[in-house]
């Protein structure tokens, strides 16, 4: 399986799996008068929607250049994954606003036994879902699913702590203080919510970052450095920047190396193929 394939797939399946997570969660949430399983169910959906928003760019991100992009579209990448990180900082920050307010209110009492219900359910499919794509990243290492990996790992570790939740506040109705219970829901929401809130904005700083050609992280200077340490190329004559799954390289040549730079280019293209990168590359003559 391609690296191409395989991420496509991944991004279908987990559309399939945000969908069906999403409605359930909707009609359990509303049914159940729940904000925390509205949020998680409204974060699903979101993920549904920036699903698409990926496989959308992976198509846009692989078309060849053309009169109007003569240097491709490699920043089509990274610009989804910073507005999936804006979006699900939004998306935590309006929740948390909405918790405050029911709190205020006085809280609101929830049906445990349809909540503790969503919990198990959304806690398996969160990790079997979770599990496929770990699965598909190994072959396909795109900014893309990176990002989709993360953000299913997000609502794995939320639903677990919704469940979690749920099970304490049933545990708190067996107690003399069964009339706090009434605050655990939206309690809940901005604690999970504000636990979660760095992580999208770790997206939209890693997107940034790609998005103004930034130095690759992960080593990979240092490891195209050893490819090209026998051609006599130091380390200011090599310029780098990773966009999404493209790694931009620039080799400054002076004209007693120009013979080497076909095998050059092609040992640097060998070794983006094995860390599932596509290469654009050029050399820069220097006097």
């Amino acid at each position: 399986m391609t690296p191409f394939v395989a991420e496509r797939r991944a991004l279908r399946l987990s559309a399939v799996f945000a969908s069906l997570l999403a409605f359930t969660g909707l009609v359990l949430g509303l049914a159940s008068s729940s904000v925390t399983i509205l949020f998680d169910s409204g974060y699903s959906l979101l993920s549904l929607v920036l699903v698409s928003l990926s496989l959308l760019a992976l198509k846009q991100a692989r078309k060849p250049a053309d009169d109007h992009y003569p240097f491709g579209r490699l920043t089509v990448e990274p610009l989804a994954v910073l507005l999936k990180g804006v979006m699900i900082a939004l998306v935590c920050l309006f929740s948390m606003v909405s918790a405050l307010w029911i709190l205020i209110q006085g809280g609101r009492l929830v049906t445990l036994d349809l909540a503790l219900m969503f919990g198990v359910v959304n806690v398996i499919g969160c990790l079997v879902i979770w599990w496929l794509l770990y699965r598909y990243a190994k072959i396909s290492r795109s900014s893309l699913l990176e990002a989709e990996l993360r953000q299913w790992q997000m609502d794995t570790w939320l639903s677990a702590a919704v469940l979690l939740g749920f099970a304490l506040t049933w545990g708190l109705t067996l107690t003399p203080w069964a009339g706090l219970a009434r605050f655990a829901d939206p309690v809940m929401v901005l604690i999970i919510a504000g636990y979660f809130l760095p992580m999208p904005i770790r997206m939209v700083r890693g997107a940034l970052r790609e998005l103004m050609f930034g130095e690759p992280v992960c080593g990979i200077r240092q490891e195209v450095m050893q490819e090209v340490s026998g051609f006599d190329i130091v380390d200011e004559d090599v310029r780098l920047a990773q966009i999404g799954s493209f790694l931009v390289v620039d080799i400054q040549l002076d004209k007693r190396q120009i013979e080497s730079a076909e095998e050059i280019l092609e040992s640097i293209e060998q070794h983006c193929k094995l860390r599932h990168l596509r290469p654009v590359t050029s050399i820069t003559l220097v006097t």
